[in-house]
């Protein structure tokens, strides 16, 4: 067992390396190597895309034939799903019923869930907005001038609105941005260093 996580620690290692050599190095060796190691990913990807699908399918038939609590939503999902797989079989991803089925099914279910999206917003801004400190009072203030700039009556709370989307704003997104981007270099490191081994688990 040991011997199975060290060979697959320094592969993992190994081509990590590689790939991450060919953003530094202009060489024609390391460049061919990194990409057929970034196929492999992607036919390993889709292999698990596959995977996945015959999880879900498993998982849902299992609800329905034992008639466990929603399994008419299963039988629904199931039904689905082959009619989905099917036309793209036979028509192709670009098909007309294909582009159909997106256009007049997918996208009005996902414009569903953002609509419903805005309550949460709304709870949590109530939640958020009480006032039990400076600090949230501050947040208060904010966020009635941002309401009030987006009508256009007074150019001055325009102008101030536009500033705190500006300035403030955008610090604080680029502050969250720089922490996302370190972590994932982290956690890329301790991948590739070992430390963390999801690949041998």
């Amino acid at each position: 067992m040991l011997v199975k996580r060290s060979v697959a620690t320094a592969i993992a290692i190994s081509v990590g390396l590689f790939v991450l050599l060919d953003f530094f190095v202009r060489n024609a060796f390391i460049g061919t190597l990194k990409f057929v190691f970034v196929r492999w990913a992607i036919i390993v990807a889709a292999f698990a895309m596959v995977l996945g699908f015959f999880n879900v399918l498993i998982v849902h038939l299992n609800k329905v034939l034992r008639f466990k609590q929603g399994w008419f939503y299963s039988i629904f999902l199931f039904l689905t799903m082959m009619i989905v797989l099917l036309l793209g079989l036979i028509e192709g991803p670009q098909g007309s019923l294909t582009s159909q089925i997106f256009q007049y099914v997918l996208f009005p279910l996902q414009a569903t869930i953002f609509s419903l999206l805005a309550f949460f917003v709304a709870s949590a801004a109530y939640r958020a907005f009480r006032l039990r400190s400076w600090e949230s009072a501050l947040l208060v203030i904010t966020g009635v001038i941002v309401l009030l700039g987006q009508v256009p009556l007074w150019g001055a709370l325009t102008t101030f609105k536009e500033w705190i989307l500006g300035v403030p704003s955008m610090a604080g997104a680029r502050g969250i941005l720089l922490g996302v981007a370190l972590g994932t270099v982290a956690t890329g490191l301790r991948v590739l260093l070992g430390i963390d081994r999801p690949y041998s688990e």
